[in-house]
């Protein structure tokens, strides 16, 4: 009798253990998926935010172009002490910029004490512009989707400030009451067992 008490005993124990770590198991693992799914949704939102604001300015550009060629002159003009190089600069402009610069010339040449040459995209892209220095091979990228795309880490971190994490923790602790709530279940059950 008393070797089948131990044998009880020690099935008893076993299941608690195993049927605590399937709940633990649980939890863990739908609060790491709950996780992933708010980190997906948070990157597919600052995807869509980026598509958006590129949308917005490239209509920007088209409705003000002339406020764009201010900003664009003036993006330029703040970053000259950078690329205004010797022997030669190589400005490399969308194709409505180029348009734009090979009529007015004047505009750009005078923002350089270097010889600059001004030459088309091969890809198109909504605006700003490139730089390479013809020694060295060296590119900037000035373009108005890498401005962006190098400022997206201010856009995570603002969505993330706007993000409240408050309810992923809300559902962490209700599924953590469940779960206690199942272990003194599985106690009641047992206790049951124990007294048939």
């Amino acid at each position: 009798m008393e070797r089948k008490n131990e044998n009880s005993t020690r099935i008893r124990k076993h299941f608690i253990e195993s049927y605590n770590q399937f709940l633990n198991n649980s939890l863990s693992k739908t609060i790491l998926e709950l996780k992933g799914r708010i980190l997906d949704l948070k990157s597919k939102l600052i995807e869509e935010l980026k598509i958006d604001i590129l949308k917005t300015i490239k209509e920007r550009i088209k409705k003000q172009y002339s406020n764009y060629i201010t900003f664009l002159l003036d993006l330029i003009k703040s970053e000259i002490q950078y690329i205004d190089k010797p022997p030669k600069v190589l400005i490399i402009l969308n194709s409505i910029d180029y348009e734009y610069f090979a009529k007015n010339s004047n505009k750009i040449n005078t923002l350089f004490k270097n010889k600059i040459e001004i030459r088309k995209s091969d890809s198109d892209y909504i605006g700003g512009y490139k730089v390479i220095f013809s020694k060295e091979k060296i590119l900037f990228n000035y373009s108005i989707e890498n401005i962006i795309e190098k400022n997206s880490i201010l856009i995570q971190k603002q969505l993330s400030n706007n993000f409240d994490d408050s309810e992923i923790k809300d559902v962490e602790q209700k599924f953590i009451s469940f779960i206690q709530k199942q272990k003194l279940r599985l106690e009641e059950h047992l206790k049951r067992y124990d007294q048939v």
